[in-house]
């Protein structure tokens, strides 16, 4: 029952940073990807290739790796790029989350966060990630907002559970 709840958000956050691309970032001039805007990680492509970067950090986590590594292997990346990373870092959590269950939910596991060990529940890393990409798709809006024109994005949970309500 647990590992319903993170199935349900986790399908909610695949869809709406699957929609974030597709209608926002993909349709500005490829250039506006590049601008530093000075808000958050300052242009779009170093706040997605952030985003990539935390969540193939917390799968790696997730995975027991000690040494969590950096999801580009290259400092700059290009658009096109980031997106075909992040699209394979989210093929990577949809097969971990098909596979979630109650068990996993609660399985401990120590890791390294900003150089402090600490012993934590599967769940707590997957919500981190949750809220790590709501506040970035916020973000990702706001700078949008500033490099081009406000775009109208809902992307409330409660849409996503009234649309998908069974």
């Amino acid at each position: 029952m647990k590992s319903d709840l993170v199935k349900t958000v986790f399908a909610y956050q695949m869809r709406e940073d699957r929609r974030l691309w597709d209608e926002v970032i993909m349709p500005l001039d490829e250039m506006l990807f590049y601008v530093d805007t000075g808000y958050s990680w300052g242009s779009l492509q170093r706040e997605c290739a952030h985003v990539v970067d935390a969540m193939h950090g917390y799968m790696q986590r997730l995975h027991g790796s000690k040494q969590v590594g950096k999801a580009f292997a290259v400092d700059d990346p290009h658009r096109a790029q980031v997106r075909e990373r992040w699209d394979a870092v989210e093929a990577e959590w949809r097969s971990y989350i098909a596979r979630f269950d109650d068990g996993e939910f609660d399985r401990m596991l120590v890791t390294v966060y900003r150089e402090t060990q600490i012993t934590v529940p599967a769940w707590q890393l997957v919500f981190q990630v949750f809220n790590h990409n709501t506040l970035h798709r916020a973000e990702i809006i706001q700078i949008v907002a500033a490099l081009a024109e406000p775009v109208d994005f809902d992307a409330s949970f409660a849409r996503y559970c009234i649309q998908n309500a069974e």
